[in-house]
């Protein structure tokens, strides 16, 4: 029996994917210090953060013995279309809102730090839009040897290393260069027929296809790379079967293909297989205690480059909390596990907060 009555009358623990990501820039020629600033200049457009407005809500018991479920697990297609004015649909889209602070370390010592304006804008019920967009980002090449063997580079001064599509021209003498970022958006859509049920009705699943462009908004190349990017993929989202409290996570499993619709004459081409795999596992119902509206989501990221024969995999677990109904805080680190390339990331460190409304 499916209960009618929700916890805490609307309280709704958010469990939407917000990813800090980073998929390998590789220069076909060159050497290697330019490539490595190439991919420092590129990396965000190839896999920026993402909401995918996963929600559940949480029923109250009703005391007669019933145990508690997430409504999205419960019913067929139909039922859960149903009750989708009440937001426990993970197809969801509702306006999001998402700022956030985050920190990468590259495996040659170049440090990227971003400040990022993050949001979902609905169209309609099965249309959907991100948009994401650092308005302050910062590459620091100080600790770079190539750069301390050259006491830094100054206008008009490469010092040998012009090759790889880098310019540096716009390099500073101080070691790092600051500026705002290229303009990433996706465009999620719903088919109704992409949808479905199984394990008796009780579990849920859906695909959706995606549409994501990286525009070369950056005024300095070294900060945006010169490219303008286009990934077509799609996201396949289901329900973790068995009881609570594994069966009130889901698995979330996007797939892109990157590759150029304009390129920089200096710009190697790109070819690249990105996933973006994520366990969304639910530690605690929402309430008042620290303790509560607790979850943590785990990203995948293998990335593999067609140009470069080249095999990469990312892991970052999210540790978020409900602070109150329709925001939540998260803190995520993220790790290189299989890294090939000294222009690879090493580590991520992002914290942000989530509104949804």
């Amino acid at each position: 029996m499916v209960q009618k009555r929700f916890f805490g009358g609307t309280a709704v623990v958010l469990i939407g994917v917000a990813v800090c990501s980073m998929a390998h820039a590789q220069s076909t020629s060159g050497p290697a210090t330019s490539t490595v600033l190439a991919s420092a200049a590129t990396y965000d457009r190839f896999a920026n953060p993402v909401e995918f407005t996963l929600d559940y809500n949480w029923l109250q018991d009703t005391g007669e013995g019933e145990e508690m479920q997430p409504v999205a697990d419960v019913g067929g297609a139909g039922e859960i279309e149903a009750i989708d004015d009440t937001g426990t649909d993970p197809r969801d889209f509702r306006p999001k809102f998402m700022p956030y602070f985050r920190f990468t370390e590259l495996g040659n010592d170049i440090e990227v730090t971003e400040f990022v304006l993050f949001g979902l804008i609905p169209f309609t019920p099965k249309l959907a839009m991100t948009f994401e967009w650092p308005v302050y980002k910062n590459v620091d090449y100080s600790d770079l040897s190539a750069f301390q063997r050259s006491s830094g580079f100054g206008p008009g001064q490469n010092n040998g290393l012009s090759s790889g599509g880098v310019p540096f021209d716009d390099l500073a003498n101080d070691g790092d260069v600051s500026s705002f970022g290229d303009l990433n958006l996706r465009f999620f859509y719903k088919p109704d027929a992409w949808k479905g049920t199984y394990a008796g009705g009780e579990k849920s699943w859906s695909v959706m296809p995606i549409f994501e462009t990286s525009l070369p908004t950056a005024d300095n190349d070294v900060i945006g790379g010169n490219n303008w990017i286009v990934s077509p993929g799609f996201v396949w989202v289901v329900a973790i079967p068995g009881e609570p409290p594994f069966g009130l996570g889901f698995f979330a499993m996007m797939n892109f293909y990157d590759t150029n619709a304009w390129r920089d004459d200096g710009q190697a081409w790109t070819s690249r297989y990105r996933g973006r795999w994520f366990w969304m596992q639910p530690l605690s119902k929402p309430g008042p205690k620290p303790l509560d509206g607790v979850y943590i989501l785990t990203e995948f990221q293998p990335i593999y480059d067609f140009n470069g024969d080249d095999f990469d995999l990312w892991i970052a677990p999210e540790f978020g909390k409900m602070m109150t109904e329709g925001s939540v805080m998260y803190v995520k680190p993220g790790w290189a596990a299989v890294d090939r390339e000294s222009n690879d990331r090493e580590f991520t460190l992002e914290i942000g907060f989530r509104f949804f409304f």
